[in-house]
């Protein structure tokens, strides 16, 4: 059957990751292992029907129930698996939306593990993939790419080469049907198109299960931290009745649900206090479908400003009983009250930027007596961080330690206040940065263990693929041990340790296996 209109992503947002956000990760990393242990392990493709996927990137689900609400047939569009355009594209094609969270592997995670181990990240390697994919290059279908990534596209040069015809910025629910029928009345497109914030009413319901059960409750941040996107400073609600049309939508396919949001905690609030009634009712009705529920992300100051909130979810979820544990997401930053003065006062709010780390110490304590288990991501070399910055970090992060969790360091990106500085890069690392990294990585070493025991178990993954996850594990840590005795002290490990600049050996040693 043919289609007008072709949605697709790359290849690693088209996984659930085994339903862990924490292996998620791994699509940033650098291309260090062979790509089908990557893909079959860690990234587990969709399943498909003809090329056709039955469940999606949530993002790629509100625009293709945009484009319905436009008055686009549905026999029109097509979400396809991105390795099986062949059999979705075709000569009646005349549009091919591309969703992208990382399409040049720019973002704070790929940038940073990349350009410590010289190497491409997942993410860039499977979009220019994409991009090159023969029925895509010999299709004479329009190619609109939206997605939080591209920012990284805004140079024209870089469009060009990849064929990329028009790039949506911001959020796309509103302007994206307007350039999907043009396309298809074959006007011109503008190269980039700027969507501001989406009202809440103008959300549209998806109309087909997302990745991992992905239901959006919250979209915008409101503490305006100067490093983050514009839009996320209008904090918009999905009212209950649509959150729950869309839960029933997904546990036709799956049991398990993500309620996704910048901060889960303050659903329906009407400051940086949360509504416990308001987040407590919405979990109650949820798990009247369903008895899976995860969380995407907090805000360590919602967590502490609330603790009995905390208390709560952990009670209906069943943590509280030992059955689970809660993985969220959330933002550590910096353990220096200096910078979130100057870059993210809201960070801190209802607290006081000078009370930030101590916040970020209860918090973490908080959850750990309540079965959270958070992974929280700092940021090295905002613009004006000095030495006594990173040490005040590093002395947080030491605290830390007795709380199983996983800490990711990521280096600054210059967006939305700040897009005017510059990339951070491991030529600018002072020693007390090489001491912070290699802090993290022995804080998530000492708990990794631990935690793929939790995480395997929860999400009832298979014996070889635990072991197989296990295995590269270890074998990370063990190539990087020459290099953490240099961090630990300071040095620059990457001219006098093989350890985090060369990792070819593993890739030839698992194709040995493979093919042996």
């Amino acid at each position: 059957m043919s289609h007008r209109i072709v949605l697709t992503a790359d290849r690693t947002l088209m996984s659930s990751y085994n339903g862990s956000m924490f292996i998620g990760f791994a699509a940033c990393f650098p291309r260090v292992l062979p790509r089908w242990l990557y893909k079959r392990v860690f990234c587990p493709s969709q399943p498909h029907t003809r090329g056709e996927v039955a469940v999606a990137p949530a993002g790629l689900r509100k625009i293709q129930a945009a484009l319905l609400r436009a008055g686009i047939p549905p026999e029109d569009i097509a979400i396809a698996h991105p390795e099986h355009l062949s059999k979705v594209i075709d000569s009646k094609t005349q549009v091919v939306g591309i969703n992208s969270s990382d399409p040049l592997g720019l973002g704070p995670a790929s940038s940073t593990f990349c350009s410590l181990l010289g190497r491409e990240s997942y993410t860039a390697y499977f979009f220019r993939r994409l991009m090159r994919d023969r029925a895509l290059r010999t299709s004479r279908a329009k190619i609109i790419v939206g997605g939080p990534g591209t920012w990284q596209l805004s140079n024209g040069s870089t469009r060009t080469e990849l064929g990329i015809d028009c790039i949506v910025e911001g959020e796309g629910e509103l302007v994206a049907p307007k350039l999907f029928m043009d396309a298809l009345d074959g006007r011109p497109l503008p190269p980039v198109v700027t969507g501001g914030p989406v009202p809440v009413g103008d959300i549209p319901l998806v109309v087909g299960p997302t990745i991992n059960g992905t239901v959006e409750i919250s979209r915008g941040c409101g503490r305006g931290c100067e490093f983050c996107n514009p839009n996320m400073r209008l904090v918009r609600h999905v009212p209950m009745d649509r959150i729950l049309e869309e839960v029933k939508i997904n546990i036709r396919t799956r049991r398990r649900i993500t309620l996704h949001a910048e901060d889960v905690l303050r659903y329906k609030a009407k400051g940086m206090k949360p509504d416990r009634d308001e987040v407590v009712g919405l979990f109650e009705r949820v798990l009247e479908l369903t008895s899976e529920v995860g969380i995407s992300h907090i805000a360590l100051s919602s967590a502490l400003t609330e603790p009995n909130l905390i208390q709560d979810l952990s009670a209906l979820t069943g943590a509280t009983k030992g059955r689970r544990h809660l993985y969220a997401q959330t933002g550590i930053e910096t353990g220096s009250p200096s910078l979130v003065s100057k870059h993210m006062k809201g960070k801190a709010m209802p607290f006081e930027p000078e009370e930030w780390p101590g916040v970020v110490r209860e918090s973490f304590k908080l959850l750990s007596d309540n079965r959270w288990v958070p992974c929280g991501t700092l940021v090295m070399g905002m613009p004006g961080e000095t030495r006594e910055d990173v040490e005040k970090t590093v002395e947080l992060v030491e605290d830390l330690r007795q709380y199983e969790s996983f800490i990711v360091p990521l280096f600054f990106v210059p967006l939305g206040e700040l897009k005017e500085d510059s990339f951070f890069k491991p030529e600018s690392m002072l020693p007390e940065h090489w001491m912070l990294l290699a802090k993290c990585i022995d804080h998530d070493t000492h708990w990794i263990p631990q935690l793929m025991d939790d995480l395997f178990a929860q999400n009832r993954l298979s014996r070889a693929k635990s072991s197989a996850m296990k295995l590269a594990s270890w074998y990370m840590q063990r190539r990087l041990k020459e290099s953490l005795e240099l961090m630990r002290v300071g040095k620059d490990p990457r001219q006098t340790s093989p350890g985090i600049s060369d990792l070819e050996d593993f890739q030839e040693e698992e194709a040995g296996r493979a093919h042996s």
